[in-house]
Protein backbone atom coordinates (compact mmCIF):
# COMPACT_ATOMS: atom_id res chain seq x y z
CA UNK A 1 0.00 0.00 0.00
CA UNK A 2 1.59 3.58 -1.14
CA UNK A 3 1.10 5.91 2.09
CA UNK A 4 3.00 8.57 0.53
CA UNK A 5 0.60 11.79 0.69
CA UNK A 6 -0.10 12.81 -3.25
CA UNK A 7 2.17 15.36 -4.49
CA UNK A 8 -0.23 18.35 -4.37
CA UNK A 9 -1.00 18.03 -0.33
CA UNK A 10 -0.62 20.58 1.80
CA UNK A 11 0.76 20.29 5.38
CA UNK A 12 -0.68 23.52 6.62
CA UNK A 13 1.47 22.82 10.18
CA UNK A 14 4.22 23.17 9.24
CA UNK A 15 3.29 26.23 6.78
CA UNK A 16 1.46 27.91 9.19
CA UNK A 17 3.66 31.09 10.02
CA UNK A 18 2.78 34.45 12.11
CA UNK A 19 6.35 36.21 10.72
CA UNK A 20 5.30 40.16 9.42
CA UNK A 21 7.42 43.12 9.17
CA UNK A 22 7.05 46.57 10.87
CA UNK A 23 9.00 49.64 8.97
CA UNK A 24 10.80 51.51 11.85
CA UNK A 25 12.26 54.85 11.33
CA UNK A 26 15.03 55.53 14.07
CA UNK A 27 16.11 59.46 14.71
CA UNK A 28 17.33 61.52 17.31
CA UNK A 29 14.07 63.86 17.61
CA UNK A 30 10.64 64.13 16.45
CA UNK A 31 10.74 65.40 12.74
CA UNK A 32 8.20 66.82 9.94
CA UNK A 33 6.29 63.85 8.05
CA UNK A 34 7.59 63.24 4.59
CA UNK A 35 5.04 63.56 1.58
CA UNK A 36 6.05 60.12 0.20
CA UNK A 37 4.93 57.26 1.68
CA UNK A 38 7.97 56.63 4.31
CA UNK A 39 8.22 52.83 3.78
CA UNK A 40 9.27 53.42 0.08
CA UNK A 41 12.80 52.08 -0.66
CA UNK A 42 13.16 50.73 2.73
CA UNK A 43 16.54 48.47 2.17
CA UNK A 44 17.99 47.73 5.76
CA UNK A 45 16.43 44.34 8.25
CA UNK A 46 16.38 45.22 11.50
CA UNK A 47 20.05 44.53 12.92
CA UNK A 48 19.00 42.20 16.05
CA UNK A 49 18.19 42.46 19.93
CA UNK A 50 20.99 44.65 20.66
CA UNK A 51 19.95 48.21 21.88
CA UNK A 52 19.30 51.13 19.70
CA UNK A 53 19.91 51.02 16.30
CA UNK A 54 21.37 53.50 14.65
CA UNK A 55 18.99 56.37 12.53
CA UNK A 56 17.77 55.53 9.47
CA UNK A 57 14.62 53.62 8.03
CA UNK A 58 14.52 49.68 8.94
CA UNK A 59 12.30 46.58 8.12
CA UNK A 60 11.67 44.95 11.51
CA UNK A 61 10.60 41.26 10.90
CA UNK A 62 8.90 40.25 13.87
CA UNK A 63 6.12 37.84 14.87
CA UNK A 64 2.86 38.27 15.56
CA UNK A 65 3.12 36.38 18.98
CA UNK A 66 5.91 38.79 19.99
CA UNK A 67 3.23 41.68 19.43
CA UNK A 68 0.77 39.90 21.42
CA UNK A 69 3.13 38.93 24.54
CA UNK A 70 3.76 43.27 24.18
CA UNK A 71 0.05 43.85 24.43
CA UNK A 72 -0.43 41.35 27.47
CA UNK A 73 2.34 43.68 29.48
CA UNK A 74 1.59 46.81 29.10
CA UNK A 75 -1.52 48.98 29.83
CA UNK A 76 -2.37 51.00 32.82
CA UNK A 77 -1.52 50.25 36.46
CA UNK A 78 -4.62 48.58 38.02
CA UNK A 79 -2.88 46.50 40.51
CA UNK A 80 -4.87 48.45 43.75
CA UNK A 81 -8.15 46.59 42.16
CA UNK A 82 -7.55 43.36 40.88
CA UNK A 83 -5.56 42.55 44.37
CA UNK A 84 -9.15 42.43 45.78
CA UNK A 85 -10.67 41.61 42.73
CA UNK A 86 -7.99 38.74 40.80
CA UNK A 87 -10.96 37.51 38.64
CA UNK A 88 -10.41 40.16 36.07
CA UNK A 89 -7.08 40.29 35.53
CA UNK A 90 -8.62 37.51 32.61
CA UNK A 91 -11.50 40.91 31.41
CA UNK A 92 -8.01 42.95 31.41
CA UNK A 93 -6.05 40.60 29.39
CA UNK A 94 -9.32 40.65 27.13
CA UNK A 95 -9.31 43.97 26.80
CA UNK A 96 -5.84 44.33 25.83
CA UNK A 97 -6.03 41.41 22.99
CA UNK A 98 -9.10 42.26 21.38
CA UNK A 99 -8.89 45.18 20.22
CA UNK A 100 -5.76 44.00 18.14
CA UNK A 101 -7.60 40.93 16.61
CA UNK A 102 -10.90 43.35 16.12
CA UNK A 103 -8.79 46.04 13.86
CA UNK A 104 -5.94 44.45 12.38
CA UNK A 105 -5.07 42.53 9.34
CA UNK A 106 -2.53 40.79 7.74
CA UNK A 107 -1.55 41.81 4.02
CA UNK A 108 1.21 40.56 1.03
CA UNK A 109 3.38 43.41 0.07
CA UNK A 110 6.69 44.00 -2.12
CA UNK A 111 10.09 44.16 -0.32
CA UNK A 112 13.12 44.48 -1.19
CA UNK A 113 14.87 43.13 1.97
CA UNK A 114 16.25 39.87 2.15
CA UNK A 115 14.73 37.91 4.53
CA UNK A 116 11.51 39.72 4.97
CA UNK A 117 8.01 38.08 5.77
CA UNK A 118 6.13 40.17 2.87
CA UNK A 119 3.43 40.22 4.86
CA UNK A 120 2.92 43.98 7.32
CA UNK A 121 -0.13 44.98 9.09
CA UNK A 122 -2.67 46.97 7.94
CA UNK A 123 -6.35 47.94 9.66
CA UNK A 124 -9.55 46.65 8.29
CA UNK A 125 -12.82 47.31 6.88
CA UNK A 126 -14.15 47.60 10.05
CA UNK A 127 -11.72 49.95 11.51
CA UNK A 128 -12.33 52.21 8.23
CA UNK A 129 -16.37 51.55 8.16
CA UNK A 130 -17.65 50.05 11.51
CA UNK A 131 -15.91 51.81 14.24
CA UNK A 132 -17.22 55.64 15.10
CA UNK A 133 -14.36 58.26 16.34
CA UNK A 134 -14.34 57.71 20.17
CA UNK A 135 -13.54 53.84 19.47
CA UNK A 136 -10.98 54.56 17.20
CA UNK A 137 -9.67 56.42 19.82
CA UNK A 138 -9.36 54.14 22.18
CA UNK A 139 -7.85 51.34 19.60
CA UNK A 140 -5.35 54.28 19.02
CA UNK A 141 -3.80 54.38 22.68
CA UNK A 142 -4.09 50.66 22.89
CA UNK A 143 -2.20 50.37 19.88
CA UNK A 144 0.10 52.72 20.41
CA UNK A 145 0.79 51.27 24.02
CA UNK A 146 1.38 47.98 22.48
CA UNK A 147 3.86 48.88 19.76
CA UNK A 148 5.81 50.90 22.17
CA UNK A 149 6.67 47.96 24.25
CA UNK A 150 6.96 45.47 21.18
CA UNK A 151 9.72 47.92 20.01
CA UNK A 152 11.29 49.01 23.42
CA UNK A 153 11.31 45.12 24.87
CA UNK A 154 10.82 43.33 22.09
CA UNK A 155 13.42 44.29 19.90
CA UNK A 156 15.55 46.92 21.35
CA UNK A 157 16.12 44.28 24.57
CA UNK A 158 14.75 46.67 27.50
CA UNK A 159 13.88 45.18 30.84
CA UNK A 160 10.39 44.79 31.89
CA UNK A 161 8.74 47.77 31.84
CA UNK A 162 6.31 49.47 34.54
CA UNK A 163 3.53 52.18 33.52
CA UNK A 164 4.75 56.07 35.15
CA UNK A 165 1.61 55.74 37.85
CA UNK A 166 3.11 53.08 39.43
CA UNK A 167 5.94 54.99 40.26
CA UNK A 168 9.16 56.49 38.79
CA UNK A 169 12.54 54.85 38.50
CA UNK A 170 14.14 56.84 41.12
CA UNK A 171 10.98 56.68 43.37
CA UNK A 172 10.13 60.66 43.45
CA UNK A 173 6.75 61.07 44.76
CA UNK A 174 6.37 63.84 41.27
CA UNK A 175 5.54 60.68 39.46
CA UNK A 176 2.70 59.27 41.00
CA UNK A 177 1.11 63.32 40.84
CA UNK A 178 -1.39 63.17 38.15
CA UNK A 179 -1.22 66.96 37.71
CA UNK A 180 2.12 66.96 35.66
CA UNK A 181 2.68 65.83 32.18
CA UNK A 182 4.86 62.81 32.43
CA UNK A 183 5.49 59.53 30.15
CA UNK A 184 3.80 56.55 29.71
CA UNK A 185 6.56 53.77 30.82
CA UNK A 186 9.69 53.11 32.23
CA UNK A 187 12.49 50.13 32.34
CA UNK A 188 16.32 49.80 32.21
CA UNK A 189 18.37 48.33 29.64
CA UNK A 190 20.49 44.82 30.59
CA UNK A 191 23.16 46.63 28.42
CA UNK A 192 24.01 50.19 30.86
CA UNK A 193 22.08 50.81 33.81
CA UNK A 194 20.57 53.95 32.17
CA UNK A 195 16.49 54.06 33.01
CA UNK A 196 14.54 54.62 30.30
CA UNK A 197 11.72 57.47 30.07
CA UNK A 198 9.06 55.71 27.64
CA UNK A 199 6.24 58.03 25.40
CA UNK A 200 3.67 55.94 23.59
CA UNK A 201 1.76 57.88 20.60
CA UNK A 202 -0.60 56.63 17.92
CA UNK A 203 -2.58 58.59 15.26
CA UNK A 204 -3.52 58.81 12.21
CA UNK A 205 -0.66 59.63 9.21
CA UNK A 206 1.56 60.82 12.70
CA UNK A 207 3.36 63.86 12.47
CA UNK A 208 4.71 66.96 14.59
CA UNK A 209 1.75 68.16 16.57
CA UNK A 210 1.24 64.67 18.61
CA UNK A 211 5.05 64.27 18.57
CA UNK A 212 5.90 67.56 20.11
CA UNK A 213 3.27 66.30 22.89
CA UNK A 214 5.18 63.49 23.35
CA UNK A 215 8.37 65.10 23.74
CA UNK A 216 6.53 67.40 26.45
CA UNK A 217 5.50 64.65 28.55
CA UNK A 218 9.25 63.01 28.38
CA UNK A 219 10.82 66.30 29.08
CA UNK A 220 8.37 66.22 32.04
CA UNK A 221 9.76 62.83 33.77
CA UNK A 222 13.41 64.37 32.97
CA UNK A 223 12.65 67.36 34.91
CA UNK A 224 12.37 64.58 37.90
CA UNK A 225 15.22 62.32 37.50
CA UNK A 226 17.26 65.69 39.51
CA UNK A 227 20.50 64.94 37.36
CA UNK A 228 21.02 61.01 36.73
CA UNK A 229 21.47 60.42 33.13
CA UNK A 230 18.63 58.52 31.31
CA UNK A 231 17.06 57.79 27.99
CA UNK A 232 13.97 59.46 26.52
CA UNK A 233 12.30 57.58 23.71
CA UNK A 234 9.48 58.37 21.71
CA UNK A 235 7.77 55.67 20.08
CA UNK A 236 5.06 57.09 17.19
CA UNK A 237 2.72 54.48 15.54
CA UNK A 238 1.35 55.84 12.48
CA UNK A 239 -2.47 54.57 11.04
CA UNK A 240 -3.24 55.32 8.08
CA UNK A 241 -5.38 57.80 6.49
CA UNK A 242 -8.96 57.14 5.93
CA UNK A 243 -8.98 57.84 2.13
CA UNK A 244 -5.57 55.43 2.27
CA UNK A 245 -6.88 52.60 4.77
CA UNK A 246 -6.44 49.93 2.23
CA UNK A 247 -3.03 50.90 0.91
CA UNK A 248 -1.32 52.55 3.90
CA UNK A 249 0.53 49.86 6.12
CA UNK A 250 1.32 50.93 10.31
CA UNK A 251 4.49 51.76 10.62
CA UNK A 252 6.53 53.27 13.50
CA UNK A 253 9.06 56.12 14.50
CA UNK A 254 11.47 55.75 17.49
CA UNK A 255 12.69 59.15 18.24
CA UNK A 256 15.66 57.90 20.76
CA UNK A 257 17.30 61.39 22.80
CA UNK A 258 20.24 60.79 25.58
CA UNK A 259 19.83 62.81 28.57
CA UNK A 260 22.96 63.33 30.41
CA UNK A 261 21.19 65.19 33.01
CA UNK A 262 18.60 67.79 33.29
CA UNK A 263 16.78 70.63 35.40
CA UNK A 264 14.83 69.77 38.48
CA UNK A 265 11.92 70.53 39.91
CA UNK A 266 11.61 71.44 43.74
CA UNK A 267 12.45 68.37 46.38
CA UNK A 268 14.75 66.09 46.13
CA UNK A 269 18.42 67.40 45.23
CA UNK A 270 20.85 65.00 45.60
CA UNK A 271 21.75 62.88 41.89
CA UNK A 272 20.60 59.53 42.40
CA UNK A 273 23.02 57.31 41.02
CA UNK A 274 22.65 54.47 38.17
CA UNK A 275 21.86 50.88 39.87
CA UNK A 276 24.72 49.01 38.07
CA UNK A 277 22.00 45.80 39.33
CA UNK A 278 18.73 46.90 38.08
CA UNK A 279 19.14 45.92 35.05
CA UNK A 280 15.86 44.22 34.95
CA UNK A 281 17.08 41.41 32.91
CA UNK A 282 14.69 38.06 33.67
CA UNK A 283 17.76 36.22 32.36
CA UNK A 284 19.41 36.65 35.81
CA UNK A 285 16.99 36.72 38.48
CA UNK A 286 18.43 33.59 40.16
CA UNK A 287 20.96 35.90 41.27
CA UNK A 288 19.36 39.92 41.00
CA UNK A 289 16.87 40.91 43.20
CA UNK A 290 15.83 43.87 41.37
CA UNK A 291 15.53 41.60 37.97
CA UNK A 292 13.53 38.92 40.17
CA UNK A 293 11.43 42.31 41.28
CA UNK A 294 11.20 43.93 38.08
CA UNK A 295 9.81 40.73 36.37
CA UNK A 296 7.28 39.75 39.22
CA UNK A 297 5.70 42.87 38.79
CA UNK A 298 5.79 42.88 35.12
CA UNK A 299 3.58 39.56 34.89
CA UNK A 300 1.21 40.20 37.80
CA UNK A 301 -1.66 40.24 35.40
CA UNK A 302 -0.44 36.82 33.92
CA UNK A 303 -0.11 35.48 37.36
CA UNK A 304 -3.57 36.30 38.70
CA UNK A 305 -5.31 34.96 35.32
CA UNK A 306 -3.71 31.89 36.15
CA UNK A 307 -3.86 31.53 39.37
CA UNK A 308 -7.71 32.71 39.82
CA UNK A 309 -9.07 33.90 36.27
CA UNK A 310 -10.62 31.15 34.36
CA UNK A 311 -8.38 30.19 32.10
CA UNK A 312 -9.28 27.14 29.88
CA UNK A 313 -6.58 24.71 29.25
CA UNK A 314 -4.73 24.65 32.27
CA UNK A 315 -1.38 22.65 32.07
CA UNK A 316 2.07 22.26 32.19
CA UNK A 317 4.41 22.80 29.36
CA UNK A 318 7.90 21.46 29.63
CA UNK A 319 10.65 23.41 28.13
CA UNK A 320 14.50 23.49 27.99
CA UNK A 321 16.22 24.53 31.37
CA UNK A 322 18.96 25.98 29.35
CA UNK A 323 17.09 29.60 30.00
CA UNK A 324 20.20 31.39 29.49
CA UNK A 325 20.86 30.49 26.44
CA UNK A 326 17.67 29.66 24.67
CA UNK A 327 17.86 30.84 20.66
CA UNK A 328 16.45 34.35 20.02
CA UNK A 329 16.01 35.27 16.66
CA UNK A 330 16.37 38.24 14.83
CA UNK A 331 12.60 38.95 15.42
CA UNK A 332 12.26 39.75 18.79
CA UNK A 333 13.38 38.49 22.30
CA UNK A 334 10.91 35.82 22.10
CA UNK A 335 12.46 32.19 21.28
CA UNK A 336 10.10 30.98 18.88
CA UNK A 337 9.93 27.35 20.42
CA UNK A 338 9.43 25.30 16.71
CA UNK A 339 13.62 26.73 16.02
CA UNK A 340 14.83 26.14 19.72
CA UNK A 341 16.39 22.60 19.44
CA UNK A 342 16.59 22.30 22.76
CA UNK A 343 12.99 22.31 24.22
CA UNK A 344 12.63 19.93 20.78
CA UNK A 345 15.16 17.49 22.09
CA UNK A 346 13.73 17.78 25.12
CA UNK A 347 10.25 17.43 24.23
CA UNK A 348 11.25 14.34 22.10
CA UNK A 349 12.05 12.49 25.12
CA UNK A 350 9.21 13.08 26.83
CA UNK A 351 7.38 11.68 24.13
CA UNK A 352 9.39 8.69 23.95
CA UNK A 353 8.87 8.18 27.78
CA UNK A 354 5.82 9.89 28.70
CA UNK A 355 5.76 10.95 32.32
CA UNK A 356 2.84 9.52 33.98
CA UNK A 357 2.74 12.63 37.17
CA UNK A 358 3.83 16.32 37.38
CA UNK A 359 6.82 14.83 39.92
CA UNK A 360 7.98 12.37 37.22
CA UNK A 361 8.06 15.39 34.40
CA UNK A 362 10.21 17.78 37.14
CA UNK A 363 12.46 14.44 37.58
CA UNK A 364 13.52 14.83 33.57
CA UNK A 365 17.01 16.11 32.97
CA UNK A 366 17.38 19.19 31.36
CA UNK A 367 13.54 20.08 31.73
CA UNK A 368 11.60 23.49 33.19
CA UNK A 369 8.06 23.18 33.70
CA UNK A 370 6.15 26.36 33.18
CA UNK A 371 1.96 26.71 33.67
CA UNK A 372 -0.04 27.86 30.88
CA UNK A 373 -3.87 28.57 29.87
CA UNK A 374 -5.65 29.76 27.48
CA UNK A 375 -7.01 33.29 27.54
CA UNK A 376 -10.95 32.79 26.76
CA UNK A 377 -12.14 34.25 23.61
CA UNK A 378 -8.30 35.17 22.32
CA UNK A 379 -7.10 31.83 21.41
CA UNK A 380 -4.04 32.68 23.00
CA UNK A 381 -2.17 30.78 25.55
CA UNK A 382 0.21 32.85 28.84
CA UNK A 383 2.35 31.04 30.80
CA UNK A 384 5.54 31.18 33.40
CA UNK A 385 8.09 29.10 34.63
CA UNK A 386 7.40 27.45 37.96
CA UNK A 387 9.86 29.67 40.07
CA UNK A 388 8.33 33.12 38.22
CA UNK A 389 4.48 31.66 39.52
CA UNK A 390 6.16 31.42 42.74
CA UNK A 391 7.59 34.82 43.46
CA UNK A 392 4.43 36.36 41.86
CA UNK A 393 2.65 34.35 44.43
CA UNK A 394 4.17 35.86 47.58
CA UNK A 395 4.21 39.08 45.94
CA UNK A 396 0.10 38.96 45.36
CA UNK A 397 -0.24 37.82 49.06
CA UNK A 398 1.60 41.11 50.19
CA UNK A 399 -0.34 42.89 47.62
CA UNK A 400 -3.22 41.80 48.68
CA UNK A 401 -2.45 42.97 52.51
CA UNK A 402 -1.80 46.30 51.63
CA UNK A 403 -4.65 47.28 49.11
CA UNK A 404 -6.95 45.71 52.12
CA UNK A 405 -5.04 48.59 54.50
CA UNK A 406 -6.98 51.32 51.89
CA UNK A 407 -9.59 52.76 53.88
CA UNK A 408 -12.97 52.43 52.80
CA UNK A 409 -14.26 54.76 50.28
CA UNK A 410 -17.75 54.83 49.43
CA UNK A 411 -19.00 54.36 45.76
CA UNK A 412 -20.01 57.84 44.00
CA UNK A 413 -23.57 59.01 44.35
CA UNK A 414 -24.72 60.53 41.85
CA UNK A 415 -27.49 61.75 42.76
CA UNK A 416 -25.71 63.92 45.65
CA UNK A 417 -26.03 67.93 44.88
CA UNK A 418 -23.18 68.82 46.61
CA UNK A 419 -21.12 66.22 44.43
CA UNK A 420 -20.49 66.53 40.90
CA UNK A 421 -18.73 62.78 39.47
CA UNK A 422 -17.56 63.84 36.00
CA UNK A 423 -15.09 62.28 34.84
CA UNK A 424 -12.11 64.20 35.93
CA UNK A 425 -13.72 63.95 39.44
CA UNK A 426 -13.88 59.91 39.08
CA UNK A 427 -10.23 59.94 37.19
CA UNK A 428 -8.98 61.87 40.33
CA UNK A 429 -10.46 59.22 42.80
CA UNK A 430 -8.70 56.90 41.22
CA UNK A 431 -5.54 57.94 41.23
CA UNK A 432 -5.80 58.79 44.77
CA UNK A 433 -6.01 55.40 45.57
CA UNK A 434 -3.85 54.20 43.14
CA UNK A 435 -0.68 56.91 44.79
CA UNK A 436 -2.18 55.48 48.15
CA UNK A 437 -1.20 52.13 47.17
CA UNK A 438 1.74 52.36 45.85
CA UNK A 439 3.33 54.68 48.63
CA UNK A 440 2.25 52.23 51.24
CA UNK A 441 3.39 49.16 48.88
CA UNK A 442 7.11 50.97 48.63
CA UNK A 443 8.07 51.21 51.99
CA UNK A 444 7.16 46.81 51.63
CA UNK A 445 10.13 44.66 51.18
CA UNK A 446 9.15 43.97 47.84
CA UNK A 447 13.00 42.11 47.10
CA UNK A 448 12.98 40.09 50.06
CA UNK A 449 9.01 38.91 49.39
CA UNK A 450 9.94 37.83 45.96
CA UNK A 451 13.02 35.94 46.81
CA UNK A 452 11.60 34.17 49.79
CA UNK A 453 8.68 33.01 47.05
CA UNK A 454 11.57 32.06 44.46
CA UNK A 455 12.89 29.84 46.84
CA UNK A 456 10.28 27.74 48.11
CA UNK A 457 8.93 27.29 44.16
CA UNK A 458 10.82 23.84 44.27
CA UNK A 459 9.37 22.22 47.53
CA UNK A 460 5.77 22.93 46.57
CA UNK A 461 4.01 20.84 43.65
CA UNK A 462 1.70 22.91 41.05
CA UNK A 463 -1.02 21.79 42.64
CA UNK A 464 -0.05 23.68 45.95
CA UNK A 465 1.01 26.42 44.01
CA UNK A 466 -2.90 26.87 41.85
CA UNK A 467 -5.24 26.61 45.09
CA UNK A 468 -5.75 22.83 45.01
CA UNK A 469 -6.16 22.81 41.20
CA UNK A 470 -4.44 20.07 39.25
CA UNK A 471 -3.15 21.13 35.96
CA UNK A 472 -3.22 18.39 33.14
CA UNK A 473 0.35 17.31 32.17
CA UNK A 474 -0.36 17.29 28.75
CA UNK A 475 1.59 19.49 26.67
CA UNK A 476 0.63 18.40 23.25
CA UNK A 477 -1.37 20.70 21.28
CA UNK A 478 -1.43 21.12 17.49
CA UNK A 479 -1.63 24.26 15.69
CA UNK A 480 -0.04 26.32 18.25
CA UNK A 481 2.72 28.77 17.79
CA UNK A 482 4.95 29.06 20.70
CA UNK A 483 7.03 31.56 22.14
CA UNK A 484 9.42 32.29 25.11
CA UNK A 485 11.94 33.69 27.39
CA UNK A 486 13.88 33.00 30.06
CA UNK A 487 10.66 32.74 32.59
CA UNK A 488 7.56 33.48 30.44
CA UNK A 489 5.62 31.35 27.50
CA UNK A 490 3.21 32.68 25.13
CA UNK A 491 1.11 30.74 22.34
CA UNK A 492 -1.06 31.95 19.40
CA UNK A 493 -3.24 29.38 17.56
CA UNK A 494 -3.72 29.42 14.00
CA UNK A 495 -7.27 30.35 14.28
CA UNK A 496 -5.84 33.92 15.14
CA UNK A 497 -8.47 36.67 13.27
CA UNK A 498 -5.48 38.33 12.25
CA UNK A 499 -3.01 35.27 11.17
CA UNK A 500 -6.22 34.18 9.34
CA UNK A 501 -6.82 37.42 7.37
CA UNK A 502 -3.87 36.75 5.11
CA UNK A 503 -3.64 33.56 2.68
CA UNK A 504 0.17 32.08 1.55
Amino acid sequence: MDKQPPEDAQDHAFQMSDRLDIPVLLRDGPQRRSNRKPWEGVEQAWPGVTGIPANGWYLATTTWRQILKAATEVGRDIGPWLALTPNLAISELVSRISPLHAYLCLKKVETAVSGAAGRCLFVNAIHRHGTERSARSAFGYHLGMTMAQWACAGMMGLGPTQHIEAGGPNDHPGFLDASLPLPDLWGSHPVGPLPWLIEAKAHRCIGLPALREGMEQLRGGSALMHGQPHMQILCGTSLPALQSWEEDRLFMTVDAMHVPGGPTRPGRTTPVPPDPAGSGSEAHIAEDNDALLLTAQSQMLVYRALARGVVEDLRIVPLSSSRGTRQRSGTGSLSCIEEDEETQFVRQRLVEDPPATEQQLRGRLGVADFIAGRIPGTGTHVGMSRRLFSACRWLDQLQVKVALEEEPRRDPQPDRPDVSWEDEALEAETRGVSMSYHERLRHRNLSGTVREGFKQAERLPWRALLGDREPAVNWRRGGLLEGATAETYIAVEASDPVLHSVQD
